[in-house]
């Protein structure tokens, strides 16, 4: 899929794909897309970040911020407080992570978690 539609190279492809593994699999393994991108590779860093979004539709930290979201539903259906769940999620406070899991979702945390907790 990548190959046929980029004018990247191999070294950045392997870059993209291996963070995109890294979120999908591990969502809250790195606070910062920055941490991520100095663990994972990247001297080009901005031809790294192009490429990611021009492949998956979203910038590294657009995309980890998402994925840390659908994590967090786990947490909420675990029964965590939405004061817990917002810090595993590294977010400063109650009131962002809802602003923010309201924005993707479209409801509350609150919300959610009565209708699928």
């Amino acid at each position: 899929m990548l190959e046929n539609i980029n004018p990247y190279t191999k070294y950045v492809l392997d870059a993209i794909r291996c963070i995109k593994q890294q979120l999908d699999e591990k969502p809250l393994q790195y606070k910062t897309a920055s941490e991520l991108l100095e663990k994972i590779c990247a001297p080009n860093r901005n031809a790294v970040e192009k490429a990611f979004k021009a492949n998956f539709g979203a910038g590294i930290k657009e995309y980890q911020v998402r994925q840390r979201l659908e994590a967090s539903k786990k947490f909420l259906e675990q029964g965590l407080t939405k004061k817990q769940v917002a810090g595993k999620c590294f977010y400063r406070s109650q009131s962002a992570y809802a602003a923010a899991f309201r924005k993707e979702f479209g409801m509350t945390p609150t919300t959610w978690q009565m209708l699928y907790g």
